[in-house]
């Protein structure tokens, strides 16, 4: 026969039923918010003392030529050029395309600094020998830009264009940065290409992460670049197909990194925390069901010693029949129910104050 709970402790089960879903709930809830969180991004400032030339790749269906000269800071000189940078074009058979490259050597860059006789600009104009129309070419010139620092990724992006196909991996943000930095020059213009510098740190997902430990970040620096018509400078464009100057926008590289928002442990704390007041608004419904005014620490750490301490005192003859050592014994008594069960003072102090 099922024993029939008595008022007070169905409502005790049913209490405990309504916290148990109100964690449960909330567990799931904030687990769902830290599985679909999306980190912020934070930005960030920093002045460069140089800005590295970009990796350029510069493709046609025609064959064509490529020519590039420097312009130095206080310096001019008509046969200065920068041949030996430049790879002249190449067919590739599966893409039908010509493709060359510039690549710089010697850690070239933009210098923050008008220095004289370092590179202030770098100018690049093409020339097609047999310029005749092709079925379903691009009336354009297809150039890419990829920052030199990073050569591996750089490299694995010009292979792409060589073939004619948008770059792609594991990472959104490369594949998008290649697309961005493709433009489209028409023939017979010149274009000016200032460049940005951008570095960015990606969060690789992990467990460390996921429990709120410093997060293993991917840095990938990329260029930007805002590309507009200029006039053509007669004395060395004036022959040009096309052809473009290239020079940094600005010296201040951008810094986004992002940044978690939630975690197991703030799942766990949120949790803990809502427990905590549950179990404060239990104790206000029900009351607590013992006065001890020790913990684990008293009860595991200094056990030995209340028990030394009892056992000092309880001396006395337990055959005795005198009336002081009943009171010792009910003294004992008290200083046992004190440490062990209920503070029997606290008790006696409620009773005062109900008498007066």
């Amino acid at each position: 026969m099922l024993q029939i709970l008595e008022p007070l402790n169905f409502c005790r089960a049913i209490i405990f039923v309504i916290f148990g879903i109100i964690l449960l709930s909330d567990l799931i809830i904030l687990s769902i918010g830290v599985h679909n969180d999306l980190p912020t991004v934070t930005h960030g400032y920093s002045e460069m003392a140089e800005f590295p030339a970009p990796i350029v790749g510069i493709q046609l269906k025609n064959n064509f030529t490529i020519t590039c000269y420097f312009q130095l800071f206080d310096y001019y000189d008509d046969h200065s050029n920068c041949s030996e940078y430049l790879t002249q074009p190449t067919f590739n058979e599966e893409s039908g395309q010509w493709t060359g490259k510039f690549s710089p050597i010697n850690n070239l860059a933009f210098p923050r600094k008008q220095t004289p006789y370092r590179l202030k600009r770098i100018l690049f104009k093409f020339n097609v020998p047999n310029d005749v129309y092709i079925y379903g070419d691009i009336p354009a010139f297809t150039i890419n830009m990829f920052d030199s620092t990073n050569q591996t990724l750089a490299q694995d992006m010009y292979k792409a264009l060589v073939n004619d196909q948008y770059y792609f991996d594991s990472s959104p943000l490369s594949a998008s940065i290649f697309r961005t930095n493709r433009y489209f020059l028409g023939r017979n213009y010149i274009y000016h290409v200032r460049m940005t510098r951008k570095t960015t740190r990606t969060i690789i997902g992990s467990i460390k992460d996921d429990f709120g430990f410093p997060p293993t970040r991917k840095t990938l620096t990329y260029i930007t670049a805002f590309v507009y018509l200029t006039t053509r400078n007669a004395s060395w464009y004036a022959d040009a197909a096309s052809g473009f100057m290239l020079d940094p926008s600005s010296f201040l590289l951008e810094d986004q990194t992002e940044q978690r928002n939630k975690n197991a442990l703030s799942v766990i704390s949120n949790v803990l925390a809502i427990g905590g007041a549950l179990l404060t608004f239990y104790a206000i419904l029900f009351g607590v069901s013992s006065i001890k005014p020790w913990g684990i620490i008293h009860k595991y750490v200094f056990n030995k010693k209340t028990k030394e301490t009892f056992n000092d005192r309880l001396t006395q003859d337990s055959t005795s029949l005198n009336l002081k050592y009943d009171n010792l014994e009910l003294d004992d008594l008290k200083e046992f129910l004190k440490h062990y069960v209920v503070d029997i003072s606290l008790l006696e102090d409620n009773e005062k104050l109900c008498c007066c």
